[in-house]
Formats: structure tokens, sequence, C-alpha cells
């Protein structure tokens, strides 16, 4: 697997740009936004635009500043945000479905339903995840620039379908294999020690390490995923083309 060169403290930064404005719209909306479908619209499109800049800058420029991730918003047309609308879409209908609506209906009858129509929801939505991984890269990547939407929307699952493997792997270090040394950690101390709080306290301190090391981590794993794409479609050798003849070298037929 080959592993490029980029720029982690680019992507940092970005992140902890967002985060802040994030932290500042939470505020903003004082003790109203947990009830707050705006808020909610608002603070969810501002974690897909940083996942959509981090990931078309990994595939277009690599190894720039955190102005040339920023500077991705070129690559935002009306494909790309039809087609994660789309998937959002998908996203809500599952959960709303199978996670809760109609099986909270199915509850009264019968709890294993409700029990069993969660599971199921669970399940798809995290298969949408996966196969959906890879979506910036596709709707970003500029040889897929004359794509339809129809065929851009394929694109992203095709491209989920080929990569499956690749992508729980990811997740399975970067995520899954953290998590449960974390989980471990705090189950030995929560039987070692003999105070309730000296438990409460060192989960409260190790959820803290927990989400900084993710924080830490997150360029890395973008950077992974970018990785299986263009591993699998080729490199965009010389971006810089794009503004001069639109000509692009593809080194890799998919």
């Amino acid at each position: 697997i080959m592993k490029r060169e980029y720029s982690y403290g680019s992507i940092i930064l970005l992140e902890i740009i967002l985060g802040i404005v994030t932290i500042g719209l939470f505020f903003a909306f004082g003790k109203d936004n947990s009830d707050s479908i705006l808020y909610s619209i608002i603070s969810s499109l501002i974690t897909w635009f940083g996942s959509f800049l981090i990931a078309s800058g990994l595939i277009n420029n690599r190894k720039g500043s955190v102005g040339d991730y920023f500077n991705q918003i070129h690559r935002l047309d009306k494909k790309a945000i039809i087609v994660n609308l789309i998937i959002m879409a998908l996203t809500i209908l599952i959960t709303t479905f199978l996670g809760g609506g109609a099986s909270f209906f199915a509850l009264k009858d019968d709890p294993k339903s409700f029990m069993s129509m969660g599971i199921v929801g669970s399940i798809l939505t995290l298969l949408l995840a996966i196969f959906t991984t890879y979506s910036n890269h596709v709707v970003s990547d500029p040889r897929n620039k004359d794509q339809s939407i129809t065929d851009a929307f394929k694109s992203v699952f095709a491209v989920g379908k080929k990569l499956f493997g690749k992508t729980i792997l990811t997740y399975l270090l970067f995520v899954v294999l953290p998590l449960i040394v974390f989980v471990g950690i705090s189950l030995l101390i929560a039987y070692i020690s003999k105070s309730f709080e000296t438990i409460i306290g060192m989960t409260f301190i190790g959820m803290f390490i927990f989400g900084i090391f993710f924080v830490v981590i997150s360029p890395i794993i973008a950077a992974r995923f970018a990785d299986n794409y263009l591993d699998l479609t080729g490199d965009i050798e010389d971006p810089i083309k794009e503004n001069e003849n639109n000509e692009f070298t593809i080194s890799r037929n998919v």
C-alpha cells in the first residue's frame, strides 16, 4: 500500500478552525441548541463541509497549506452537493423507519420487534456509511468532472464496494482497536479501584484523553482513506494543469 506525503498540520488546523466555529455556534444557540432543528442542520453542514475540504485536498493538493485546503471549496459544485444530500437523505430514512419512527409503534405490540428493527437499522446505517466513505473523493476528483449526478452517485457505491475490505480494515485499526483498548483499561481501573469517586474521575479523564486522541489521529485516518482511493484510481499527478488546459495524468485505469 502506497503511503503518500501530506500536510498533517494543514488538516489539523482546518479542523481546529471549524471546531471553533462549531463551538461558537453552540453557544450562540444557547440552551435551545438541543431542540433546534436549525442548529442540527447547520452543525451537520459544517461537519460535512470540513470532510469535503479534507477529502478533496488529500487527493488534489496533499501537501498544501490550510489556505489551499480551504480553496478546495471551488470543487464544491451542484453535483457534489446533490450526491451528498441524497446520501444524507438515505441515512435519515433508514434512521427514521428502522431506528425510530415506525419502530416505536412496533414497540407497543412486540418489544422484540422494536429491538430487531433497531439492530437492522444500525447495521444498514453502518453499511451505508462504509459504502459511501469515498463520496467526497469521487465528487471532488477532477477526472470525474464530466460525470452526471446519476453516474457520480453510482461511482460512489462502485468505489465503496471495491474498497469495502480496506475501509473496514482502516476503521478496525484506527477506531475499533483503540476503543477496545480504552474500554479494557477502564474496566481494569474499575476492577482494581475500591473508590467510586476514583472510578468516575478516571473515567472522565480517560474519555478526555480518548477524545484528544481521535482529534490527533483524525488527519491520519483521512489520509489513509485518501490513499485507499488513489491506490484504486491512480494518482492525480499534476493537478496544476486543471487551471491551464484541463489536462490530467491518470496513472492507472479503473
